[in-house]
């Protein structure tokens, strides 16, 4: 599987040029143009390998190796330099710089070192890259995104879906209501959000929503007045009944705040796994809201979330090994609920990580760390047990959304007259039992 590049450099156009070149050759890259938001990238996304310039105003290369190498002891960087002197050179060396090369750069070289430290794109990904943009195209109401998402995952259907509603609403508008189960992942979509609407890697603000309207128009003044911000801001709201209070902090920047028509504020809404909110939200927030599914309806996310924290914390702590899962720890992934959502596949995957002495985390060591027993099942049906599961997600959330009892929902799907209490819908068979042979 392809891995990903970061790239930083202060001439903007230098660092475009990289990435463009590799890109091209089918490498996912991303970018950055200040060392602090390097380091912040680093922190939340695994990479393969750095290439950093050395000569930046306030951190140079030197020091951002160093604050590299606190994160990650292994992970190779290549720094791209004019000509550099002998103490120069003996200071990265001293800090185990990968490699230095000189501008302007001899490509062939170049592109010869980078395979070996990252694996490009194979012809299935740059396939399922395009069948994803054609998809996108071919739905009426879906929108494409500019780029894949860096930080959100969207791997799963309803992921997918709630970021595309999202930015079709933030592409051009001044407001976005989010709300989100406890521990979600909504935090990590807007910083998608920001980079989509023209803000590249500058830091997102997020506060929570202050008692009045002057002292949030005060921190928004404050944001739109430092030019290293980005141009949307995250809020967060106590509860549901604040999205009116929202809507007069976002009426009122737009009368008083210079540069507010560059400004999006994202109002962020967390609510706990039992809360009955959506329909107030939904209400009040009308057309500028969108719900965050809870992680255990998107169970490719919690894998690509599980993946990418173990690779980190596996990364930092020198136990590379530590990063893979076995087959049955892969079932227990999946199979569990996850009520802490995304907060809580950081923390329990960390743990894992901590506990597996460099060895690929086993179904004992995650259980472990979830401070629960999840049973296995025979690997001929664990397919079938994880569908099952799905179909019973599925139903609570249109019982849900529908405010439904089970006996309705099984009219309204023209199921078993016999099936008249939840307890009936979960015990039910598959309804496609073609899905626990995939």
């Amino acid at each position: 599987m392809a891995g990903r590049i970061l790239v930083l450099d202060d001439e903007e156009n230098y660092a475009e040029m990289l990435q463009d070149l590799l890109r091209e050759n089918d490498y996912r890259v991303d970018m950055a143009t200040r060392p602090e938001r390097a380091i912040a990238q680093l922190e939340e996304i695994p990479y393969d390998l750095v290439i950093s310039d050395y000569k930046m105003p306030v951190m140079d290369g030197a020091d951002f190796l160093k604050k590299a190498r606190e994160l990650y002891p292994n992970l190779p960087f290549i720094l791209v330099s004019g000509l550099m002197n002998t103490p120069e050179l003996v200071k990265v060396a001293n800090m185990s710089v990968t490699l230095v090369m000189e501008k302007p750069l001899d490509t062939e070289s170049f592109l010869q070192h980078v395979a070996r430290f990252s694996d490009p794109m194979t012809d299935l990904e740059k396939e399922q890259c395009v069948q994803e943009g054609e998809s996108a195209e071919a739905e009426a109401v879906a929108l494409s995104f500019p780029e894949e998402p860096r930080f959100f995952s969207a791997s799963s259907f309803l992921a997918n879906r709630f970021l595309q509603s999202a930015w079709g609403i933030a592409k051009e508008g001044t407001e976005l209501y989010l709300l989100e189960p406890k521990g979600g992942d909504a935090e990590l979509a807007v910083k998608d959000l920001s980079r989509w609407r023209g803000n590249g890697d500058m830091p997102v603000d997020v506060f929570d929503l202050p008692t009045s309207n002057t002292h949030a128009i005060a921190q928004l003044r404050a944001v739109l007045a430092d030019f290293e911000k980005s141009r949307v801001v995250g809020v967060r709201l106590k509860s549901v009944d604040d999205v009116t209070q929202a809507r007069k902090l976002t009426e009122a920047a737009q009368r008083e705040v210079e540069g507010s028509e560059s400004l999006l504020i994202v109002y962020i809404v967390t609510v706990d796994s039992d809360d009955t909110s959506r329909a107030a939200f939904e209400e009040l927030a009308g057309e500028t809201g969108v719900v965050l599914p809870p992680i255990c309806l998107r169970p490719s996310d919690v894998a690509v979330y599980a993946r990418r924290v173990a690779r980190i914390a596996a990364d930092r702590s020198g136990r590379s090994r530590s990063s893979e899962f076995t087959a049955e720890a892969v079932y227990a992934l999946l199979s569990f609920e996850w009520p802490g959502n995304y907060k809580q596949v950081q923390e329990v995957v960390h743990s894992a990580v901590n506990s597996s002495a460099d060895e690929s985390i086993t179904h004992k060591v995650l259980c472990e760390a979830l401070g629960e027993s999840i049973e296995l099942v025979s690997p001929d049906r664990r397919i079938a047990t994880l569908m099952k599961a799905e179909q019973w997600r599925y139903l609570q959330e249109q019982m849900e959304q529908g405010g439904l009892t089970a006996a309705e929902l099984a009219k309204k799907l023209e199921l078993d007259s016999s099936v008249q209490t939840r307890d009936d819908l979960k015990k039910m068979p598959l309804l496609r039992e073609e899905l626990s042979r995939i």
